[in-house]
């Protein structure tokens, strides 16, 4: 009996151990990605009466994006970090965010998506959107996935277009 309270001790004593050593917060995040952003968004044309839900929803996809993120503490005790996207043949773009426990939460910035309508071979006709964007993101062994929420509008065939929904992720893999 004895030794199976010694035993029964050893291995609370190790789930402890364990349990303190998993990161959490900045820890959890902190470092450098590869990642790549794409899906979809939910769109209805903006039609003369405001009040007016009832115009026909449709997807158009994201461009999709890829590069260098970086995710650096500014704030250990608060949890404050900055995410920067380095985009392959484009922007950067930078959240403030904050860590905490195990989910990074993005605050919302404003920037110009371009967005791929079906049936279009022209990288010169795509349509730009002004969006802001913002969400979350998770850490599973050396990959966190974002998921992003894009609000906003934008012009395209000559009739404005407002984004009601999103379906956007971004996979950012540890180098």
């Amino acid at each position: 009996m004895k030794h199976i309270f010694r035993f029964l001790a050893a291995v609370a004593v190790m789930l402890f151990v364990a349990c303190a050593c998993a990161k959490e917060g900045t820890r959890r995040f902190e470092g450098n990605y590869t990642f790549k952003t794409g899906g979809t968004l939910s769109v209805r044309p903006v039609t003369d009466n405001s009040t007016d839900n009832s115009a026909e929803l449709s997807d158009m996809a994201i461009v999709p994006e890829s590069g260098q993120m970086d995710i650096v503490t500014t704030d250990k005790s608060s949890g404050g970090m900055i995410v920067t996207m380095n985009i392959l043949g484009g922007t950067v773009v930078t959240f403030d965010a904050k860590a905490d426990g195990s989910i990074l939460t993005l605050s919302p910035i404003k920037r110009q998506v371009t967005l791929s309508p079906p049936n279009l071979s022209s990288d010169l006709l795509r349509p730009l959107a002004d969006v802001e964007v913002c969400g979350y993101g998770e850490r599973f062994e050396n990959i966190i996935i974002f998921r992003l929420d894009y609000k906003g509008h934008y012009t395209y065939s000559g009739t404005e277009y407002e984004i009601v929904g999103s379906a956007v992720d971004c996979v950012a893999k540890m180098n």
